[in-house]
């Protein structure tokens, strides 16, 4: 007993001790939180959640874990393993937190509880172990045996890396893919933007026009509202399985994809493979990404793929790949031109000697395109929507020009308009969930490529636009992400291997706050009941003639889009054929005995509160 006790206070560590509690400590009441939210259905934010932990119990298995990692690690001497163990611990138990209190504001305070594990755990002679280059490619001629095993160590390397890329990419895919899908099949898609696209798609297989009814009420090409030429790209997919789900599980997929140019411009900057690999995880986990899908699909899915190419060929001053990348940047939307120009406007402070000339060439081919776009939509369609910055415009002097007068002659008023509590929280999920790294650097030339921000997210009024639950983020979130990365590549040493590590998990914890909400509607769609409405509501909709014009109200116009005559009954005042309704909530648009109790028409399926289609029997005579 005294030899013990002398070996203890020999080896004692009371840093160790420490560390060895917290990871006790939060392993406990992380499997406490899980059990008691599947069995007692209680959440860690509530006070009633502290009954229901037996405190003798959870003092004891405290003690006895403390006990057994104090030991444990006291008898295998790996402070590496320790450390990450610490990390996984803190990082799960952060989540779960965040996931059972989806707060913006809790979200913040559990990353920076995080900043103490990380500071202690990725110390940078710590870091130098972990990372996965391990000095790859710095062989001297040491012997051929030594050469061999680096050679050797490289490739592994390269293959973990590629191997957590692919994986992150999956699960994106799988998670945003089919959330949004589900959300299709769950009739939870409403018209705008899902229904009408997929009517658009249905033109483009048809006529290869992209033609629709049920975006402005009568037959008219998606040209004269938005310029996206792009969503050709993605009509060979939807050929092969013509329906909503299809364009919805594609939207994640191309947005994945952004992992491959986001490698590249990693490392352009020098970031190790373990760094980049985390950064690719914070990609896919960062809250604009997916996000924006749970609006469903909308030519804006194209911009962060589009914009990593852009900026990765530009740096690596690549002039075919430039010139393709920025066409189809161009091709995803009108102001896309906006995003190209600050990228150029960028480049010619970063790269003066080399690529002014060029880079001159495109800035004004892209203000050029811009300009002619904005006067064809006057043109042919209803011009650019401008009225939604209506809050910074003074009088009838006109959108842009009005802007920029409210800009230069009341800067006070654009912070009232920039600092609204929704935006103080849309701030925090897309530039917090950063680390607010965007904003980490002394060379004023990168906060050009915050403009699309300011401009689009936070200058305006419009709700749509401060939501990371829609896709207005999709582009500036992406430049954003470009310079966190790049002022990451410029951090000392010590600083950057903890903020690294430190961004993926404030993107995981962010995602868990927000996006991850959004999985909810697995639990819907998978419920019995919902099973029979949704069986009820395929059947309905299965007895209407795909020649027909139809009717809809919003949700069920995905479902219905696969026709070429199709209204929203809330914005349309058409006749067609036939009317489809969704009952499942109460709506002050219509009443469904008026159709009931008509003699004008004809039901032809009805289940009370779920769904009712009627056909009108004098469509044929008054046409």
């Amino acid at each position: 007993m005294m030899n013990t006790m002398k070996n203890f206070r020999k080896n004692f560590n009371l840093k160790h001790c420490v560390i060895r509690f917290i990871m006790a400590w939060c392993f406990v009441c992380l499997i406490e939180a899980v059990w008691i939210a599947v069995t007692a259905k209680k959440k860690m934010s509530t006070l009633s959640y502290v009954g229901e932990v037996p405190v003798a119990l959870h003092i004891l298995t405290i003690a006895v874990l403390f006990a057994v990692l104090y030991i444990l690690f006291e008898k295998i001497k790996n402070i590496r393993t320790e450390k990450m163990l610490l990390v996984l611990v803190t990082v799960l138990y952060a989540f779960t937190a965040v996931i059972q209190t989806p707060d913006v504001w809790f979200c913040t305070g559990m990353v920076l509880l995080l900043t103490f594990t990380f500071s202690y755990a990725f110390e940078s002679e710590a870091c130098t172990d972990i990372d996965m280059d391990n000095t790859a490619g710095t062989a001297t001629q040491a012997g051929t045996s030594q050469v061999n095993t680096q050679k050797k160590g490289e490739l592994s390397g390269r293959r973990g890396l590629h191997i957590i890329c692919i994986v992150s990419g999956v699960l994106f895919v799988l998670f945003t893919g089919g959330c949004t899908a589900l959300r299709v099949l769950a009739y939870e898609a409403p018209n705008f933007d899902c229904g009408l696209f997929s009517q658009m798609f249905h033109y483009m297989k048809t006529t290869f026009t992209m033609n629709t009814t049920s975006e402005r009420d009568h037959l008219l090409s998606h040209l004269c509202v938005h310029i996206s030429p792009d969503f050709y790209l993605l009509l060979p997919f939807y050929a092969l399985y013509s329906k909503a789900v299809t364009l919805q599980v594609m939207q994640a997929v191309v947005i994945a994809l952004g992992i491959v140019p986001l490698l590249g411009i990693c490392k352009n900057h020098g970031l190790t493979r373990m760094e980049s690999a985390l950064t690719v995880s914070a990609y896919c986990l960062y809250p604009v990404m997916s996000g924006g899908c749970f609006y469903d699909i909308h030519e804006n899915l194209f911009l962060p793929l589009f914009i990593l190419l852009f900026l990765y060929f530009l740096e690596k001053e690549n002039l075919k790949g430039s010139i393709i990348s920025l066409i189809l940047l161009l091709g995803v939307k009108e102001d896309a031109a906006v995003y190209a120009v600050c990228i150029l406007v960028y480049m010619l402070f970063v790269k003066k000697k080399t690529g002014w000339k060029r880079h001159s060439i495109m800035l004004a081919a892209s203000l050029l395109y811009f300009i002619f776009t904005t006067v064809l939509l006057s043109v042919i369609g209803d011009g650019v929507m401008t009225y939604r910055f209506d809050n910074m415009v003074y009088g009838d002097s006109g959108s842009m020009s009005g802007m920029i007068r409210t800009v230069l002659a009341d800067p006070a008023y654009l912070v009232t308009q920039v600092l609204t509590q929704e935006k103080l929280e849309f701030i925090m999920q897309t530039m917090g969930a950063l680390l607010f790294l965007p904003l980490v650097s002394k060379k004023w030339s990168r906060y050009i490529l915050t403009v699309p921000y300011i401009l689009f997210n936070l200058m305006s009024d419009y709700t749509y636009f401060h939501s990371i639950y829609f896709q207005y983020a999709f582009g500036s979130g992406t430049l954003l992400f470009y310079l966190a990365v790049v002022n990451l590549s410029e951090l000392r040493r010590e600083l950057r291997v903890r903020a690294v590590p430190m961004l993926a998990a404030a993107c995981l914890l962010f995602f868990g706050a927000t996006v991850y909400q959004r999985s909810s509607v697995i639990e819907r769609y998978n419920s019995a009941y919902n099973q029979e409405v949704y069986a009820n509501f395929n059947e309905a909709l299965s007895l209407i003639p795909k020649d027909a014009g139809v009717t809809a109200t919003t949700f069920l116009c995905p479902a219905l889009s696969d026709r070429d005559i199709l209204y929203e009954l809330y914005y349309t005042d058409k006749t067609t054929e036939y009317i489809a309704l969704d009952l499942r909530t109460g709506s002050t648009d219509f009443n469904v005995d008026d159709y009931l109790n008509n003699d004008r028409y004809e039901t032809i399926y009805y289940k009370a509160f779920q769904i009712a289609v009627f056909r009108d029997l004098q469509y044929n005579d008054e046409k």
